[in-house]
C-alpha cells in the first residue's frame, strides 16, 4: 500500500488455503488469520463491551510499514458484536480493533515467500489452540474427547448438536486442522469469507448503470436506517432527491465520491482524512495511544457496502453503519501486548 494515494479495496472469493495466515492475506469473514501465532488476545479481550458475548471476526487489513523493520508485517484486525441490540447508533462500543506486527525475521513465517501450494504442511501444534467456532484463542476443551477446543461456553454450546454425533468416533483419530476453517458448526455465526483486494483508486466515471435501481435502494437505505450500497448517484439526482435525503453537502460528496467504484468496502489513507458520510461525525476527539502515549492519525475506514457481502439482514436490529474509521498509532509503536488495542469512529447515516 502507498502512502500517498487513496486506495480502495474491493471483495473477491476465494478458496480457503489461499487465506490461511502464511500469505499475509487481507480479507473479511471467516475466522482471523491471525499474525502473530503465539501470544494470542484473551477470550476475556475479545468480548462486547455492551453485552460481554464473544465478539465475531469482521476483517483485517495488511498494512505493513516497509520503513520499520518491527512492522515488516502489520495486520489490523476488527471485530464486532453480531447483537443488533448492542448496534447504537454513532457508537462503536460493539466493535474492538487490534494492530499486530513482527519483523521480518520471526518465529513463524518463512523469511521469504511461500509459495502457493495448498498441501504444503504448516504446523500450528506448537501454538496455542484455536476456537473450533470463531477461531479465537481456546483455553477449554471437549471433556469427553479433549480433541476439540473453545473460546467460550456460548461457543461450545453452539457446537455440541454437532459435536456431540461427531465425538464418540473421535476416538484416536484427531478432528480436521480447523484453526482457520470455516466448520460447519461455524457457518451460522461467522460472516462469509472473501478475500479484500486493495488498489490505488482512479478516476474512472461510472457507465451503464440503472441509476433508477440506486435511487430506490438509496431510498429503502433511508427509511430503514441502514447504510446499505449507495451506488453511482449523479450530483442531479441527488438534488433532486433532497426531499428524503437531508440536505448534507457530506454526504452528498460521499456519494458521489464513491460512484466512481460503487463496490469499494475500504478506503486506505494513511495519515489522510475520512471520507465521511455525513456532517454529523460528532467531532470526536482521537485519544493518543495507550501504549506509547503518541498520537493516533486516520489509517483507514470500512465501508457501508461491506454489509451487502457478509449476509447481514435488513431486519430493524441487525448490525448497521456508514462508516467505520480506524486510527491508530502514529509510530506504530512496539510497546505493550502483541495485539493492542486502537481506536474506532462509527459513524451513521440518519434521518
Amino acid at each position: 500500500m502507498t502512502n500517498k494515494a487513496i486506495d480502495i479495496g474491493f471483495l473477491e472469493e476465494k478458496s480457503n488455503w489461499l487465506l490461511h495466515p502464511r500469505f499475509f492475506p487481507s480479507k473479511v469473514g471467516g475466522k482471523p488469520a491471525w499474525l502473530d501465532l503465539k501470544n494470542l488476545p484473551s477470550p476475556s479481550e475479545l468480548v462486547c463491551k455492551r453485552c460481554n458475548d464473544p465478539l465475531i471476526f469482521l476483517c483485517q487489513v495488511y498494512s505493513p510499514y516497509e520503513e520499520k523493520d518491527e512492522c515488516f508485517h502489520r495486520t489490523i484486525f476488527i471485530f464486532i458484536c453480531k447483537k443488533g441490540s448492542c448496534c447504537q447508533v454513532n457508537d462503536s462500543d460493539n466493535f474492538l480493533v487490534l494492530r499486530c506486527q513482527i519483523p521480518r525475521k520471526n518465529d513463524y513465517y518463512s523469511f521469504e515467500p511461500y509459495e502457493e501450494n495448498e498441501n504444503e504442511i504448516f504446523s500450528t501444534d506448537k501454538w496455542p489452540k484455536l476456537c473450533y467456532i470463531c477461531g479465537a484463542r481456546a483455553p477449554s476443551h471437549c471433556s469427553k474427547c479433549k480433541k476439540v477446543y473453545y473460546c467460550s461456553r456460548q461457543h461450545q454450546i453452539l457446537d455440541w448438536k454437532n459435536h456431540k454425533i461427531e465425538c464418540p468416533n473421535l476416538q484416536q483419530t484427531d478432528p480436521p486442522n480447523s484453526n482457520f476453517v470455516v466448520t460447519e458448526g461455524a457457518k451460522s455465526l461467522l460472516f462469509k469469507e472473501w478475500e479484500l483486494i486493495v488498489d490505488e483508486e482512479d478516476e474512472e466515471d461510472p457507465t451503464n448503470v440503472d441509476t433508477n435501481q440506486e435511487m430506490e435502494k438509496l431510498r429503502k437505505m433511508i427509511e430503514e436506517k441502514k447504510a446499505g450500497t449507495m451506488e453511482n448517484l449523479s450530483e442531479k439526482e441527488l438534488e433532486q432527491y433532497t426531499g428524503s435525503v437531508p440536505e448534507d453537502k457530506v454526504f452528498n460528496k460521499f456519494s458521489k465520491r464513491i460512484a466512481r467504484h460503487p463496490d469499494q468496502v475500504l478506503r486506505y489513507d494513511r495519515a489522510g482524512i475520512p471520507l465521511w458520510i455525513t456532517m454529523n461525525s460528532g467531532n470526536l476527539p482521537i485519544p493518543n495511544c495507550k501504549y506509547c502515549n503518541g498520537e493516533r492519525h486516520f489509517e483507514f475506514q470500512i465501508m457501508p457496502q461491506l454489509l451487502n457481502f457478509i449476509n447481514v439482514g435488513i431486519e430493524f436490529n441487525s448490525i448497521d453503519w456508514g462508516v467505520l474509521a480506524v486510527y491508530t498509532c502514529r509510530e506504530s509503536c512496539n510497546e505493550g501486548p502483541a495485539y493492542k488495542e486502537e481506536f474506532l469512529i462509527k459513524q451513521d447515516l440518519t434521518t
